[in-house]
Formats: structure tokens, sequence, C-alpha cells
């Protein structure tokens, strides 16, 4: 998932913006048990997007939990206020031989 950053957000100071990514991370380990959340800023790295945001679904956990994780996102400050614009989504797998576990990017 690629996020741009919003002046909502550059407008926290860091404590506030630790605990917005907090309350989503909880979100999705609470409710979603079998999908992982990894969090990048590249703000200084990228003109394009400001953080990216990764998703992997453990081996045999359904591709519904991730559209329930992002729709629970929708109803919190992380894209509610809006914090973040949504740049793009890109969905892939891990390129394993032995095994393809699903891995969702998100990206606009």
């Amino acid at each position: 998932m690629l996020l741009k950053a919003s002046t909502h957000w550059r407008a926290l100071d860091t404590d506030a913006q630790r605990a917005v990514f907090d309350q989503a991370l909880m979100t999705v380990f609470n409710g979603y048990p079998e999908l992982r959340m990894s969090r990048f800023n590249a703000g200084a790295f990228h003109g394009r997007c400001s953080h990216v945001i990764v998703w992997e679904l453990t081996c045999g956990a359904d591709v519904w939990q991730y559209e329930a994780a992002v729709d629970a996102l929708h109803a919190q400050p992380f894209f509610a206020t809006p914090l973040f614009e949504i740049i793009d989504v890109i969905p892939g797998v891990e390129d394993d031989e032995d095994e393809l576990l699903p891995i969702l990017a998100f990206a606009a």
C-alpha cells in the first residue's frame, strides 16, 4: 500500500503519529490474526508516496481478511480524517519455489 501523508498527518506531533499507527496495528493484529502489517516511512526517499504498508497473509489465510482489515481501518482516523491518501495497490505473491504466500502491498 503506497500512501501519501495529508496535511492532517503532518500537523500531528510524533507521539500522535505513533498512536495512530499503533491503533491501526492493534486493529489488524487483534481482529485479523492471520494478517500482518508492516509500515515503512518513505518520505525522504520517494516523491510519490510518504509511507509504504506491506500486508502479508499467513499460510492458509483467506484474502477476505485483508479486505475486512482495510474496511476496519477506514472507520478509524488512519484513513477517515483523512491522514493518508491511498496512491496505489499492488497485489503479489512471495517468490518462493516451495510455497507461494500471498503478499498484498497497497499502492496508489
